[in-house]
C-alpha cells in the first residue's frame, strides 16, 4: 500500500503489536514512545498519511499532540486510542479533527480495519477535491471557447491559471506565429520598469523559448534564475505548459511559483486550462482562416489592400512597442497598361497571378505581401532595417526582370518593376506616412527610368 503511518504509544508492547499488524498489510510504519518524539518524526521524517496515538501518555498527552500536529501538519489524519474512553474525551478528540476513535484493549484486526477505512476515506476525499478542482478549472475555462481572436487566448489563459493556482506572475508566448497573433508574448504581474528588458530577452530567445520547454513544475536552472533575479523577478520554480496546434508545438505558458511549490492539484488544474487554450487556438485559427478569405485578392490570391492596411497598423505598433525594425516596399509594374491594351485583360490577370507567386517566393513566411490595387503591390518586411529592405527590393527587381511571364498560347512576356522603400521610424511611424514615402520613392524610381529601386532617403524633404 506504500502508506506511511506513525504510531505513538508509551506502552512498548502496544506499539510493537500495532506496528507488526500494519506492516503485515503492506503499510510503512514508524513507532515512537512520546508526543515530543512524534512531533520530531513528523517534522524530520514526514510526511505521514496517518498517525495513531494514545490519549493517555506521560509528558504530553494525545490531545496536546493532536493540537500541535493539526496546527503544523494538517494533512496528517489521526486515529486516537485510549483505555479510559469517555464521551467527553471522544468529543474533544473529534473536535480536534480525529478521523476515528478506538478503545483499548484493541485487537490487530480492529486496528487494520480502522486504518484501511481512514485511508479509503482520505483517498475518496482527495479524489473528490481533485474532481471539484477539475470541474472548477473547466468552468473557468469556458470563456476560452468563445475567444475567436488568437491574440486574446494567451492573456486570457494566463489570467485563469493564475486565479486557479493563487499566483500572480506568468509569461505566455506563441512561436512562429507572431505576425498573425499580435506580438506573440503576454506578460502578467511583471513590474513595468522591467517589462521592456524581459521582452527583449524573450524576443531574442534568450529565455522562455517554447522549443526548450519541459512540461510540468521544475526548479529554475541556475542561469535562468540569475537572469530573472537580475530583473528583480526572484523565484526558484516555474510551471511549464506547452501549447500545441494540430499536434505541432506553437507556444508555451510559464507560471512562477513565487517561492511556493506547486501542488499536484494546481498542476492538474493548470494543465486543464492549457488544454482548453489549445482548443481555443484551434477554433480561433479556423475562424481566422475563414475571415482571411475576405481579405484575399481574387486575381493574385495575395492579401488585398484592406488586409495590408490592418497588418501595417499592427506591425507598426509592434515595432514601436518592442523597438524592432520594420520596412515597407511599394511595387508597381512598369508600362503594364500596354500588356492589357495589347493582349487583353485575361492575359493581364494571368500575368498578375504569376507575379504574385514570384513575390510570395521572394519573402519569408513572417513577411506580408499583398495587391494594393491594379498593378501595385505592397510588401511588409518585419524585423528588417532599411539596408536589408533595399537588398530584398533589389533581389525582387532582378528576379522579376529575369522572369518570362506566360500570357497563354505560347506567349512570353518580360516585365520590370519600380520599387520604393521606406522604413520605420526613419520615414514615419504611422501607416499613412510609411505608405506615402514608399509610394513617392517608387514614383521617383519610375522618373529615373523605371526598373529601379529607390529609397525614401532620396526624396527631397
Amino acid at each position: 500500500m506504500d502508506k506511511r503511518i506513525l504510531v505513538v504509544d508509551d506502552d512498548r508492547l502496544v506499539r510493537e503489536m500495532i506496528r507488526d499488524a500494519l506492516a503485515e498489510e503492506g503499510f510503512r510504519v514508524a513507532a515512537v514512545e512520546s508526543g515530543a518524539r512524534a512531533l520530531d518524526a513528523l517534522r524530520d521524517d514526514g510526511p505521514f498519511e496517518l498517525m495513531l496515538t494514545d490519549l493517555s501518555m506521560r509528558e504530553m498527552d494525545g490531545l496536546e499532540l493532536m493540537e500541535a500536529a493539526r496546527r503544523d501538519f494538517p494533512r496528517t489524519d489521526v486515529i486516537v486510542l485510549t483505555a479510559y474512553a469517555s464521551l467527553e474525551s471522544a468529543l474533544q478528540a473529534m473536535r480536534l479533527g480525529a478521523a476515528d476513535y478506538l478503545r483499548k484493549p484493541v485487537r490487530p484486526p480492529e486496528i487494520v480495519y480502522a486504518v484501511k477505512r481512514t485511508v479509503l476515506r482520505r483517498r475518496l476525499v482527495a479524489e473528490n477535491e481533485a474532481l471539484r478542482g477539475s470541474v472548477q478549472a473547466l468552468e473557468a475555462s469556458r470563456v476560452l471557447t468563445t475567444c475567436l481572436e488568437p491574440g486574446d487566448v494567451l492573456p486570457l489563459a494566463l489570467d485563469i491559471i493564475l486565479r486557479l493556482t493563487g499566483r500572480s506572475r506568468a509569461v505566455g508566448r506563441l512561436l512562429e506565429l507572431t505576425s498573425r497573433y499580435a506580438d506573440g508574448v503576454s506578460l502578467v504581474g511583471v513590474p513595468a520598469d522591467t517589462e521592456d528588458a524581459l521582452r527583449d530577452l524573450i524576443d531574442r530567445r534568450k529565455i522562455f523559448d517554447p522549443n526548450q520547454l519541459d512540461s510540468g513544475a521544475h526548479a529554475l536552472s541556475g542561469a535562468l534564475e540569475q537572469e530573472l533575479a537580475r530583473l528583480g523577478l526572484d523565484d526558484d520554480e516555474v510551471l511549464e505548459l506547452p501549447l500545441r496546434l494540430d499536434g505541432q508545438l506553437v507556444g508555451g505558458l510559464w507560471i512562477f511559483a513565487e517561492r511556493r511549490p506547486f501542488t499536484d492539484d494546481e498542476v492538474r488544474r493548470a494543465e486543464l486550462v492549457a488544454a482548453q487554450a489549445e482548443l481555443a487556438l484551434v477554433n480561433a485559427e479556423r475562424f481566422l482562416q475563414a475571415r482571411e478569405k475576405a481579405f484575399i485578392d481574387d486575381v493574385t490570391e495575395l492579401y488585398n489592400a484592406r488586409y495590408l492596411l490592418a497588418a501595417l497598423d499592427r506591425e507598426a505598433s509592434r515595432a514601436e512597442r518592442s523597438r524592432l525594425d520594420l520596412s515597407v516596399l511599394f511595387l508597381d509594374l512598369d508600362r503594364f497598361k500596354v500588356v492589357n491594351d495589347t493582349h487583353g485583360h485575361l492575359v493581364g490577370s494571368r500575368v498578375l497571378r504569376e507575379l504574385g507567386a514570384v513575390l510570395r517566393k521572394s519573402i519569408r513566411t513572417i513577411d506580408t505581401v499583398g495587391r494594393y490595387g491594379g498593378d501595385e503591390f505592397t510588401i511588409l518586411l518585419v524585423d528588417t532595417n532599411h539596408d536589408g529592405a533595399m537588398r530584398v527590393a533589389e533581389r525582387i527587381r532582378e528576379t522579376v526582370a529575369e522572369t518570362a511571364f506566360s500570357g497563354g498560347r505560347g506567349l512570353k512576356l518580360q516585365l520590370t518593376l519600380s520599387i520604393g522603400v521606406a522604413s520605420f521610424p526613419t520615414h514615419g511611424s504611422a501607416r499613412e506616412d510609411l505608405l506615402d514615402r514608399a509610394d513617392k520613392a517608387m514614383y521617383l524610381g519610375k522618373a529615373m527610368g523605371r526598373n529601379h529601386v529607390c529609397s525614401a532617403n532620396e526624396l527631397t524633404p
